[in-house]
C-alpha cells in the first residue's frame, strides 16, 4: 500500500495506540531510525521531546506530506528530523543508531521470506551494538477477512471523507489482500472517489522469531500490545537487541 493517489486522506484515519510506547523508547535512546515513516505520525513526535530521529520511506507522496508537517514545527524541531526516500530491503544511510522501530505492521510489506531477511539484516546494520530494535506485526488472524464495508468517517475541512475497506486473506500463500476505497462528500455530494490496493504478507509469531534470529539478533521482550500485556493474540509487539 504506497498510498500514492490517497495520501492526503492517510493522517485522517491513521491514529494507533503506539505512539507513547516508542516516544519512550526513544526518550531513553535519544536518537532513533523509523522504517516506514510515511506521513511523520511518530517521528514528529519525537523531535517534538528533542529525539533525533531519521526517519526512510520509499513512498514520494507520503514522504512530500511529512514534509509538509515538518515545515509547521517550531524550529530546534525540525532540526531534528531527516527524511530519506529508500526501499526497507536496501537503504544505506552510512550511521547507526541506538534505537530502530518500525511501526505499523510494516514488515509485512516484505512479501517474501527472502525480502523479510534483507530488511531486518538492513536494520541490523544501521544499530550500534547493543542497540535495540522495536517494532509491532499484525499476526494472521481470520477477522481481517471480508468484503467491502465502511471503515470510517472524517471530517477534512469543508468536507467530509468516507473510508470503505476489503480484505482477502490466502492462507496457502500467507499474503493478505487489501482495498481501500475512499470517498470524498462536499455538501453530501460525492466529488472524489480514490481506490488503493496492497498485498501484504501474514507472518506468524514463530517466523518472526525465526527472521530475527537469522538476522542475528537477540529477542528481549514479547508482548500482544502497547501496554505490555503477555496475551498475544492478534497483535505482537516485540524489542530486539542487536549483540
Amino acid at each position: 500500500m504506497g498510498y500514492e493517489a490517497s495520501a492526503q486522506y492517510y493522517d485522517l484515519f491513521g491514529e494507533k495506540p503506539d505512539l507513547e510506547y516508542y516516544k519512550q523508547l526513544a526518550e531513553k535512546a535519544g536518537k532513533a531510525l523509523e522504517i516506514g515513516v510515511g506521513t511523520g505520525r511518530v517521528a514528529l513526535e519525537l523531535a517534538k521531546v528533542g529525539v533525533e530521529v531519521w526517519g526512510i520511506d520509499n513512498s514520494p507522496a507520503m514522504l512530500k506530506i511529512a514534509e509538509a508537517k515538518i515545515k509547521e514545527l517550531p524550529t530546534h524541531a525540525q532540526d531534528k528530523i531527516k527524511l530519506v526516500q529508500a526501499d526497507m530491503i536496501s537503504f544505506d544511510l552510512c550511521r547507526k543508531f541506538p534505537l530502530a522501530y518500525m511501526p505499523s505492521s510494516t514488515l509485512s510489506h516484505c512479501i517474501t521470506t527472502e525480502d523479510q531477511v534483507k530488511a531486518l539484516r538492513c536494520v541490523h546494520d544501521h544499530l550500534q551494538e547493543d542497540g535495540i530494535f522495536a517494532f509491532d506485526i499484525l499476526l494472521p488472524s481470520s477477522r481481517f477477512d471480508g468484503a467491502l464495508r465502511p471503515a470510517g468517517r472524517q471530517p477534512m475541512g469543508d468536507r467530509t471523507v468516507m473510508r470503505w475497506i476489503s480484505n482477502r486473506s490466502d492462507p496457502a500463500s500467507q499474503v493478505l489482500h487489501t482495498i481501500l476505497i475512499f470517498e470524498v462528500y462536499e455538501n453530501n455530494i460525492l466529488i472524489e472517489k480514490v481506490m488503493e490496493s496492497s498485498t501484504v504478507s501474514l507472518i506468524t509469531r514463530r517466523e518472526v522469531e525465526l527472521l530475527l534470529e537469522k538476522a542475528n539478533f537477540e529477542i528481549e521482550t514479547q508482548f500482544g500490545d502497547f501496554s505490555y500485556s503477555e496475551n498475544i493474540t492478534d497483535l505482537l509487539v516485540i524489542q530486539a537487541r542487536k549483540p
